[in-house]
C-alpha cells in the first residue's frame, strides 16, 4: 500500500513537472507578437552582409586557404601549443552543459508564491539560459548537416597542390571541415553573450574571434572554413535574437529596428510596450 501511494506521488510530480513545461511554451506561443520590426530584415543592409560573407569566404579559399595550406605542409612544421588551450573554448559542451542542467534546474523549480518582481527575475535567467543553450545547439546542428553537405577534407587530409577536395553526403571527421563547427559554436556564444550584456561585447566578440582563429592555427581548419563557421553562427543567433524580440521575450525593438536585452530599454519605452500585455495571462 505504502509502495503504491508513493508511486502515485511521484506520477503527480511527473506530470505536475510536464505540465508545467508544455504551460511555458504553451505560453510562449500566445503571446502577441511585436511587429513593429521584421525577424529577418530584407534590406540592403541584410543583402550587403549576406554577399561580404559569401565573397570573403569565396576570396579567402581562393587566395588564402593555398598558401595556408603549403606553409603547414612544409616539413617540420609543428602548431602552436598555445593554441590547444584556446580552441578548447570553442566546443559547444562547455556551454551545452553547463546551461541544460540549469534549464533542467528551473523546470524542477516551484515558483508558486513567489513575488511578481522574484517571478520576473527568475524567469529573465531562465529565458538568458534558454536563448544561449539554444543558440549554439541550433546553430551547431545546422553546421553538422552543412559539413555532411560539402565533405570538404580537413587540410591534415588535403593532397598537395590541391585546397578544395571534397566528398560530399559523406560522414567522419576527416570531411568535416567546412564550416567550422568550433568557430560555428564561438561566433554563436560571442553574439549571445554580447546581445545579453552589450557593455561587454567587444570582450566576447573579440575573444570568439581569438577561439575562431586557434582552428587554422593547429592546423585541422583552413581560413576559410572558420570565417564562414564563425559568420554563420553570429548571424543566426542574431536573427534568433530577433525572434525573442518578436515575441518580447529577454530582448526587444529598439529604434531603427535594432534589439537590445529589456532591461536595457529606457524605461518610457517599456512602459510604452508592457501597457500591451495587460490582456496577456502570465504563465
Amino acid at each position: 500500500m505504502t509502495n503504491s501511494s508513493e508511486t502515485d506521488k511521484a506520477g503527480q510530480s511527473v506530470v505536475q513537472w510536464w505540465q508545467g513545461v508544455t504551460g511555458w511554451f504553451s505560453f510562449v506561443h500566445h503571446r502577441k507578437p511585436d511587429l513593429s520590426s521584421p525577424v529577418l530584415p530584407i534590406d540592403l543592409g541584410t543583402v550587403t552582409a549576406a554577399l561580404l560573407v559569401i565573397a570573403g569566404t569565396v576570396l579567402l579559399a581562393l587566395f588564402v586557404d593555398p598558401p595556408y595550406l603549403s606553409f603547414i605542409q612544409q616539413e617540420g612544421w609543428q602548431p602552436d601549443g598555445a593554441f590547444e588551450l584556446i580552441t578548447e573554448f570553442g566546443r559547444s559542451d562547455w556551454f551545452l552543459y553547463p546551461t541544460g542542467i540549469a534549464l533542467i534546474a528551473f523546470s524542477l523549480f516551484r515558483r508558486g508564491g513567489m513575488a511578481a518582481r522574484k517571478l520576473h527575475r527568475a524567469h529573465t535567467i531562465f529565458l538568458a539560459i534558454y536563448f544561449v543553450f539554444t543558440s549554439i545547439a541550433f546553430s551547431g546542428l545546422l553546421t553538422m548537416l552543412f559539413k555532411f553537405l560539402f565533405g570538404r577534407y580537413r587540410p591534415e587530409y588535403v593532397e598537395a597542390g590541391y585546397v578544395w577536395q571534397s566528398e560530399p553526403f559523406t560522414r567522419g571527421y576527416e570531411f568535416a571541415s567546412f564550416p567550422s563547427g568550433h568557430a560555428t559554436t564561438a561566433g554563436a556564444a560571442a553574439i549571445a553573450l554580447a546581445l545579453l550584456f552589450p557593455r561587454m561585447r567587444w570582450i566576447f566578440i573579440v575573444a570568439g574571434i581569438w577561439v575562431a582563429i586557434s582552428r587554422p592555427a593547429l592546423g585541422v581548419h583552413f581560413p576559410s572554413d572558420v570565417f564562414a563557421g564563425f559568420c554563420f553562427g553570429a548571424a543566426f543567433t542574431y536573427v534568433y535574437a530577433r525572434s525573442f524580440a518578436r515575441k518580447r521575450l529577454l530582448f526587444a525593438f529598439a529604434d531603427a529596428g535594432n534589439i537590445l536585452p529589456q532591461y536595457r530599454l529606457p524605461s518610457r519605452m517599456m512602459r510604452t510596450r508592457n501597457a500591451t500585455l495587460t490582456s496577456e495571462n502570465t504563465p
